[in-house]
């Protein structure tokens, strides 16, 4: 029974020593976690690491297990800021290392933030927010509040959970702005020697997630020196809408993170659609590349008290897959390219496959060293750079070869082409090419010369000078003479396809687009063009001239001169932009243009094919085509012989029943004569003729210069065989959509005239309409004459009847001719 109540004691003993040690540790803990001197030593630990003003909000510390909760936490920007804090959260709540209070350490575990934002920033100057000055001043404290004095309090994080994070970046040094959305960060170790991350987050809708480690963070304050290697090893992966995107490696040291200096840094990437990734390059044309790879080693290149980031590229290896560049150049697909330097003294070599129009295209070229290319990028060719350039294919080959960029760059070009397609179906066909360019004055002025090009459709020799600051105000001047021996216009200028309207905006009326007349004030130009012998629609022209001058947004062609057959090409045109309002001038003696050129940049349907001979004096004023039509001012003839016209656009003049006879396609067209006086937005057409086997015309009236209404009166001859029928014709409408019908005479009359072959050709016989017709529209100028002699109806009504079978077919098509005329019941 003693024992027993020996025992008892005991136990009772230790139980009350142990509730007083429990009870004096509890007392003693909580006097240490007292949360105002906690918050006050918090604060004046992270000022003094950070050099920075901070706040804290309420403090509350729990005993068992020991652990605090600080909500409304901000670490003030630096200075020169706009005021917003550079990080903020709601709410932190963490578990609190007891032993390490007694060595002044506030030892931080499973740290977790509620909403926290970071404002990461950097001036045009270089200065960034993030970088820290330790020991710096400290904010001022209440003197309830502050610290004891003694040895200095630490905060000492050792893991991290954040979730729902923003963080933003403005870079103005380099222009980067841009906002992320961080799902989660969990950082563990971070007291340690190597600090591991894990953080998933997005930006505009596409994901990336980020593993890794690095050296301790402790090296990170103050800068830890060139000679310090701080350890980085990261892999990213991105993702857009879900599906893999591409994946980075990133390895290698840094010697002062905290002004990302002294980096050596190996990065590995591999992108399945570099497209995916364009959400990352914001304001960068990213071509729409696939199965990409990089391999890269890139180190610090900026001096130690550079402020900028000077990234170096020691060695280079890029792969790329098939993509569309036509972007760049119309019509170019790359099947694969490839860019490798093995170090920064090696040559950067360049080569790729792909195809250009259709047709296979090789590259192979190369630019210096690496280390010369990436100072030629950096500088803005600043030095010179040598390069090669061969590209090789189905149209031909192209070599450029020299010195590009420096104070003074000579380039070389040679090329070959057996057939080198243009656009509009046009070629040139034996191809040979050669110049030699020179820049001087880092890229002041450029001389191309000795200029010499050779082919079936061509053939020039000349000399080009472009001064960048030559012109007034700075702008570039061109200057140079060209001299070609053998032009053959008509196939440089490819094949007529009828013209089709470019869709116009709702809002927005045909004519009514601004031409850019004030490009003419960007460039000034002073350009001699010779050609010994030229072809142009189908015509032969010999010593042509022309001399473009342009300065001040003042553009004149004068003179403008040839020698063709029959005929002399003379005028001279002028438009002057250097005022608000545009003012277009010219006077032609005579201008040769193709049919097709006038009607497809007028926007009409090409009809007549040929020749059009131009005369006249006209002026006009506006920054549209519609102003421009509306002001027209003076006299214009246009005529054409031994063309062709369109059946069916003939027919729609004259009326639905001629179209039988005019049919729907081409029918030869002897002569073509339009003479009209423009003024206030009207053509007043004094004259207008045309012939052709089936059907003659002569007319007057009136179109409008906008609105290309008709109010047309024209008196068509149509011709069958031996009979031939003529009515006056009234037409309405528009150029696009004409509306004849039968016009008759103020007494209600129509003024029918019928024609009926003679005997042996001793008939009634047409008058030939085009001498005078052709007369009146070049102005009394000197012209071609129409081929043959004018169509006649041939035989009368009873010769055909008796010596021919088929002339009652004949007289059956004149009679309904007639019929759908009007003419007879």
């Amino acid at each position: 029974m003693a024992n027993s109540a020996t025992l008892r004691r005991g136990l009772l003993a230790c139980a009350a020593a142990i509730i007083v040690v429990a009870g004096g540790g509890a007392f003693a803990l909580h006097s240490v976690l007292d949360p105002q001197a906690l918050r006050a030593r918090a604060i004046a630990a992270i000022e003094r690491q950070t050099g920075r003003e901070a706040t804290l909000g309420s403090v509350q510390v729990h005993v068992f297990p020991a652990s605090v909760s600080v909500r409304d936490i901000t670490l003030a920007d630096m200075k020169g800021g706009d005021g917003t804090p550079m990080f903020s959260a709601r709410a932190l709540n963490a578990d609190v290392g007891v032993m390490a209070l007694l060595h002044h350490r506030i030892a931080l575990e499973n740290v977790t933030l509620d909403h926290p934002v970071l404002h990461l920033r950097r001036d045009a100057d270089g200065q960034a927010n993030w970088r820290m000055t330790p020991n710096g001043p400290q904010a001022s404290l209440p003197a309830a509040t502050q610290p004891p004095s003694g040895t200095p309090w630490v905060i000492q994080p050792g893991s991290l959970r954040i979730s729902d994070a923003s963080v933003g970046w403005d870079d103005r040094l380099s222009g980067v702005k841009t906002q992320l959305a961080l799902a989660h960060v969990r950082v563990d170790g971070l007291a340690g020697a190597q600090p591991s991350f894990d953080v998933a987050g997005a930006r505009d809708g596409a994901a990336f997630t980020l593993s890794g480690h690095t050296g301790a963070i402790s090296l990170t304050q103050g800068g830890g020196g060139r000679d310090v290697k701080w350890p980085v090893h990261f892999q990213v992966a991105f993702a857009d809408h879900d599906r893999p995107a591409g994946t980075f490696t990133l390895d290698g040291t840094v010697a002062d993170p905290d002004r990302a200096k002294g980096y050596d840094l190996k990065v590995d990437g591999q992108v399945s659609q570099l497209a995916d990734l364009a959400p990352w390059f914001a304001g960068h044309d990213v071509p729409a590349a696939r199965d990409v790879t990089l391999s890269a080693r890139v180190v610090d290149g900026s001096a130690p008290t550079d402020t900028k980031i000077v990234p170096q590229v020691q060695a280079l290896h890029l792969r790329t897959g098939p993509f569309d560049a036509g972007r760049y150049l119309s019509g170019l697909q790359v099947g694969s390219l490839s860019v490798d330097a093995a170090g920064p003294k090696e040559t950067l070599s360049v080569a790729g496959t792909g195809t250009w129009s259709g047709q296979d295209l090789k590259l192979a070229a190369s630019f210096g060293s690496l280390d010369q290319a990436e100072h030629a990028v950096l500088t803005h060719l600043s030095d010179s750079l040598p390069l090669s350039v061969d590209l090789s294919g189905g149209a031909g080959s192209l070599r450029v070869a020299g010195m590009l960029g420096g104070a003074r760059a000579v380039v070389n070009v040679t090329a070959s082409s057996g057939h080198l397609a243009l656009p509009n179906g046009a070629a040139l066909d034996h191809l040979e090419a050669t110049t030699h360019l020179v820049s001087d004055g880092n890229g002041a002025h450029f001389a191309l010369s000795e200029l010499n090009v050779h082919s079936t459709q061509l053939a020039l020799t000349g000399t080009l000078d472009l001064t960048v600051h030559g012109g007034h105000g700075s702008v570039p001047l061109l200057s140079g003479a060209v001299d070609a021996s053998w032009l053959d216009a008509d196939a440089l200028r490819g094949a007529a396809t009828p013209a089709k309207a470019a869709p116009v905006p709702t809002a927005q009326k045909p004519g009514t687009e601004r031409i850019a007349f004030e490009r003419l004030r960007d460039i000034d130009m002073d350009v001699r063009v010779s050609v010994a012998q030229m072809e142009l629609a189908s015509d032969v022209y010999r010593q042509a001239l022309m001399h473009v001058a342009l300065r001040e947004g003042r553009l004149g062609i004068d003179p403008l001169q040839a020698t063709g057959t029959g005929r002399r090409i003379s005028g001279r045109l002028s438009v002057d932009a250097s005022g608000d309002v545009p003012v277009v001038s010219g006077t032609i003696a005579t201008l040769v243009l193709p049919a097709t050129w006038i009607e497809q940049h007028a926007g009409m349907p090409v009809a007549v094919q040929g020749a059009f001979q131009l005369v006249g004096e006209a002026s006009a004023r506006g920054n549209t085509a519609a102003e421009l039509r509306a002001s027209m001012d003076g006299h214009m003839g246009a005529s054409l012989v031994n063309g062709t016209i369109d059946g069916a656009a003939l027919g729609s003049l004259v009326g639905q029943a001629a179209r039988g006879v005019t049919g729907s396609g081409a029918i030869p067209l002897r002569c073509f004569g339009l003479h009209m006086t423009m003024a206030k937005g009207q053509a007043n057409v004094d004259t207008l003729g045309l012939q052709t086997p089936v059907l003659s015309m002569t007319g007057q009236g009136s179109v409008g210069l906008a609105s290309y209404a008709l109010d047309m009166r024209l008196v068509p001859l149509v011709m069958i065989g031996g009979t031939g029928a003529s009515v006056p014709v009234h037409v309405g409408g528009t150029l696009s959509a004409p509306r004849p019908r039968m016009d008759a005479g103020a007494d209600g009359r129509y003024a029918i005239g019928l024609l009926l072959g003679g005997a042996s050709g001793k008939g009634t016989t047409v008058p030939d309409l085009c001498p005078a017709t052709l007369k009146a529209a070049r102005e009394g100028q000197a012209g071609p004459e129409p081929t043959g002699a004018a169509p006649q109806p041939t035989g009368n009504v009873g010769s055909l009847v008796r010596d021919n079978p088929k002339a009652a077919q004949k007289i059956d098509r004149a009679k309904s001719l007639l019929k759908g005329l009007g003419l007879i019941h």
